[in-house]
Order: structure tokens, then C-alpha cells, then sequence
């Protein structure tokens, strides 16, 4: 499949699914959009009657409220423009100030960043740190909490007081006894006990530093095959798996209007690999009433109360699998230490 076909079916997906087009809808819409403008050659294409095409587009044009192919094609393209304005197709890398009096961790926590195509930079004062992030434009600060000399908890707070919640500190700790949630309250963007998980860090860093709705549900979700079980009535497989819910393909001849509607609340057993049973009521958030070529039937789910262990479990699950592959940003060369570069999503 071509890039330009794949982006239209990914577009035509989500606009299928707003509008809960059937999978003979969502095709004949697929060839308007990829060129074919008149109802016999869509009808030659797909081996059905110029009739039968014909009402299927009244059936489109009363879904989508609108009432000609070049109204649809308007609608269409609207939406998908929109859509891609939001996205900023152009993220930039982040920018990493490690103050670490350590040099086994800090080399270990430099090489995981810079693996991951950060801009990594070092300072042991930490009374220098302040002038590093203005010189650096610095986006992220990982910092010892018993940092030497002014000390981590005079730095944060100057680094709140001038910059507010910019540049984020992740704090690193020998320290069993601190409290995660007085550093959190204080401006810190985490706390990480030593020895320091460095894919832990490096999803945390990510997961902060992603800005967009899009790029953050892309980061935070990821293909699955985890048996399920809804309502202790249905069989089902978790398809694509989130910190906070679930996308669960069931077949078409259950999708009907009458079940598994949006708003409805359903029970969602599942077992991850570590043996962690997950139960939660959960509340279907979208359905896809039928499958199509890229994308099958199914709802999408939110879970509402998840106790704190199951959704650690979760994702610790999810951040595991999302670290063996994710590499955000690509193009990994030098850049001028006062302008950051960008590189193509």
C-alpha cells in the first residue's frame, strides 16, 4: 500500500467511524476520495449496480448531513486538513540537563537518553545549573536530590520561581524515605529511586515532554493480543492496550445498534503476561460498528476504577512494550546549543 493510500485510510477511518459508516459505505467513499468521481465507475470497480452504489451515498449524504459527493468530499477533507494542522507533524528533540554527582549513573543515564536521540548535557555544580538551562534552552532537568553545594531543594525552587513549570525536574534518590508526592508538590515532574531504571526515566521524559493529544494516546497505547472477557458473557481479545483503557475487537454480528453502545458500562476481565488479573468497570467511550480492510469492529473503553496497584501494572505493561521499540525522533546530529532542531515525526 502506498503512503498516500495509507494516510487515506487512516483519515477515512476515523471519519467512518464518526459517522458510523457500514464497510460497503466506507468503500465506496474510499474510491471517491482516491479519484473516482462518477457512481459507474465506482460501481464498475466494486462488481455491484450503479442502483445499489446510488444508495449507498444517499445513505452516506444522510449519515454525514450532507447532500452531493462534492459536499462529502468538502466535509471530508475538512475534517482530515484539521486534523493534520493538529498533529505538528514537526516535534522537537528534548533537551536533557543531567546534574549527577555519580559517574556510574550518570553515564549510565546519558548513554540510555542519548540512545533515544536526546540532547544530552552534564553539569556537577549545581549552583552553575541555572545559568546552563538559560544557555541550553534546556527542556528537561534530572537532578541528584542530595545534590552538593545549594543543594536539589533550593535549585528546584529557583527553577520554579524563574521558569514556572519549564524546564521539568526528574529527581533521582538513594533516599528511601522520600516523599514522591512533597517533591511532586514542590514543581518536580517525578522521583526515581536509585539505582535508576533508566527506561522508566526515559518513558517519563517522553511521556512529559509530548505535547499533543495525538503524540501523547500514540505514546501511551500499544498493540496487543490479551485475552478478555466483558461482562463475564463475552469472549474477546484487548487489541490495543492504554494507561487508561482498551480497544476491543468483537465480531460484526455483535456490533448491532442495540449492543455495546457508546456511554453503556461494561465489566472487562483481562490477564497480563506477568499473571496481574485486571478487573474494572469500564465505560465504552466509541464503537466501530464494522470491520473494514485496515481497522476491525469493536469498542474502545475507559476504566473508571482501577485500584492503584492494577493500573501500575498496567502500565508498567504498556511502558515495556511501547521502550523496545519507540524512537521518537530520528536524525540524531549535533546541534547549535541555543537553538533546539527538529526532526520529522
Amino acid at each position: 500500500m502506498s503512503a498516500i493510500s495509507s494516510l487515506l485510510r487512516s483519515e477515512l477511518d476515523r471519519f467512518a467511524d464518526r459517522h458510523e459508516l457500514t464497510a460497503r459505505e466506507y468503500d465506496v467513499v474510499f474510491l471517491l476520495i482516491s479519484g473516482l468521481s462518477t457512481v459507474a465507475q465506482i460501481a464498475e470497480r466494486l462488481g455491484l449496480s450503479q442502483n445499489t452504489v446510488h444508495n449507498h451515498f444517499k445513505n452516506v449524504f444522510r449519515r454525514t448531513s450532507t447532500n452531493s459527493k462534492a459536499g462529502l468530499l468538502s466535509l471530508f477533507l475538512k475534517d482530515t486538513f484539521g486534523r493534520q494542522v493538529g498533529l505538528q507533524p514537526f516535534i522537537k528533540r528534548p533537551s536533557v540537563l543531567l546534574i549527577e554527582p555519580d559517574l556510574k549513573t550518570r553515564t549510565a543515564i546519558r548513554e540510555a537518553l542519548t540512545a533515544r536521540n536526546m540532547r544530552v548535557e552534564e553539569e556537577s555544580d549545581s549552583r552553575r545549573a541555572l545559568s546552563r538551562i538559560a544557555e541550553l534552552r534546556t527542556d528537561i532537568v534530572v537532578a541528584d536530590l542530595a545534590l552538593p553545594g545549594s543543594g536539589t531543594q533550593t535549585l528546584l525552587a529557583e527553577i520554579v520561581a524563574r521558569y514556572g513549570k519549564q524546564p521539568i525536574v526528574m529527581l533521582t534518590t538513594s533516599d528511601g524515605t522520600a516523599s514522591r508526592r512533597e517533591w511532586m508538590e514542590r514543581g518536580a515532574g517525578g522521583v526515581f529511586a536509585k539505582p535508576v531504571s533508566v527506561d522508566r526515566l526515559v518513558f517519563a521524559i517522553l511521556e512529559s515532554f509530548v505535547d499533543t493529544p495525538y503524540d501523547r494516546s500514540r505514546l501511551v497505547r500499544v498493540e496487543v493480543d490479551v485475552p478478555a472477557r466483558i461482562d463475564d458473557r463475552v469472549d474477546a481479545h484487548i487489541g490495543n492496550l492504554g494507561f487508561g483503557g482498551a480497544f476491543v475487537p468483537l465480531p460484526n454480528d455483535q456490533m448491532g445498534r442495540e449492543s455495546f453502545v457508546v456511554g453503556q458500562r461494561v465489566r472487562v476481565s483481562f490477564t497480563l503476561d506477568s499473571g496481574e488479573q485486571i478487573n474494572t468497570t469500564s465505560e465504552i467511550m466509541w464503537r466501530r460498528a464494522s470491520s473494514r480492510p485496515s481497522a476491525p469492529a469493536g469498542i474502545g473503553v475507559r476504566f473508571l476504577n482501577l485500584d492503584d496497584p492494577h493500573r501500575a501494572a498496567v502500565e508498567e505493561f504498556v511502558r515495556r512494550r511501547k521502550l523496545l521499540g519507540v524512537t521518537p525522533w530520528t536524525d540524531p546530529q549535533p546541534a547549535h546549543p541555543k537553538h533546539h532542531r527538529r526532526a520529522q515525526a
